[in-house]
């Protein structure tokens, strides 16, 4: 177990140490579960109710924090802060397997470079090149020609479809594909009077650049000519789909269930909540930010935030909510107007 004294800390993080500087450290924790020899963090407001009640040894805090705490570490980032002790204390995963098992399919032709880790049944085609250091965990199908950079993890049964091109220091989570089919039909009525949905061959390829991270179970089509592109430091999460022929910017952040279709164009710097839709052939501009379940139907000028299906300026997609939040009320008041009006369309005939 690793430890370290809160001078020391707070020495490594770059931060102002407030209390006792020998008080020693051994691990993190939430402010609500925290113990008297764990680091906590505060980097949302809304918690901080809890600093009067935890137990944390101490606690890391921002710059301008002047709430209750014996033992603080004031940071300019409280979260990267909080960042950097986890890889003080735990470090990313450690890979259980080196070099190439016997039991991986590696073809004759494959380039591996130096210090690549294929586990066993992995799978490696023809034509590709893997770059130095990369990990291939089991089951993992690495198509013909596919080109992956170096310092990449690449977890269990990912699926690379022949022609993709993978930058340096990617993470793929397990069970994602890439590269596969996008969803593109020309629909036809035949000589037979039969209307069917004709297949369009997909010629084109997927490029995922430097340092992205694709989470668990996302979808990534190949364009039908050209790239689909996810730009250099951009983060999926989990069961996210991006359409073929999509170009997405670079650091973009998209949260569980982000739905992209085909040929839609995404900025730099564009973080969309989870299950926001989006149409094909749109254009949206560098740091848009798209509340939860949003569907966006028009190009989105940069800088905007957004709400609601169809997705509008965030004030004004706020106000839809409240008023659909009140229409059990408006509607009982509709209907009770509507009776008065009757009562006195009544009196005035008699009138």
């Amino acid at each position: 177990m690793m430890e370290l004294t809160l001078g020391e800390l707070a020495r490594r993080l770059g931060g102002e140490l407030i209390g006792d500087g020998e008080k020693v450290i051994r691990g993190l924790a939430g402010l609500e579960s925290a113990a008297q020899d764990q680091l906590a963090f505060l980097a949302n407001s809304k918690y901080e109710k809890l600093m009067e009640t935890t137990s944390a040894g101490a606690v890391i805090v921002s710059a301008n924090y002047a709430g209750p705490g014996a033992n603080l570490i004031r940071c300019a980032d409280a979260y990267f802060a909080f960042r950097e002790a986890m890889m003080l204390f735990h470090g990313f995963r450690k890979h259980p397997f080196r070099g190439v098992d016997a039991r991986a399919a590696v073809a004759a032709s494959a380039k591996l470079g130096a210090d690549v880790a294929v586990a066993h049944f992995a799978t490696v085609c023809e034509g590709a090149t893997i770059g130095d250091r990369t990990v291939i965990y089991p089951g993992v199908f690495v198509g013909p020609g596919v080109n992956i950079g170096d310092d990449c993890i690449v977890y269990p049964n990912v699926t690379l479809y022949d022609g993709t091109v993978i930058g340096d220091r990617v993470i793929l989570h397990a069970g994602t594909s890439v590269g596969h089919d996008g969803f593109g039909y020309a629909t036809h009525k035949g000589d037979d009077g039969v209307t069917r949905h004709e297949k369009i061959p997909q010629a084109g390829w997927v490029v995922i650049e430097d340092d992205c991270e694709v989470g668990a179970n996302c979808a990534i089509d190949r364009a039908t000519m050209g790239a689909t592109i996810l730009g250099a430091g951009t983060k999926l999460a989990s069961q996210v789909m991006i359409g073929h022929g999509t170009k997405m910017g670079k650091h973009c952040l998209m949260v569980a269930q982000v739905g992209i279709a085909g040929s839609a164009t995404v900025g730099n710097y564009c973080v969309f909540a989870g299950q926001v839709g989006v149409v094909g052939h749109i254009r949206i501009g560098d740091g848009v930010k798209v509340g939860a379940q949003s569907g966006i139907i028009n190009d989105v000028p940069a800088g905007k935030d957004i709400l609601g299906s169809p997705a509008v300026d965030l004030s004004e997609g706020l106000r839809i909510v409240a008023t659909t939040l009140n229409l059990p009320k408006i509607n009982a008041t509709v209907k009770k107007l509507a009776k008065e009006v009757e009562v006195l369309k009544k009196q005035g005939k008699r009138d």
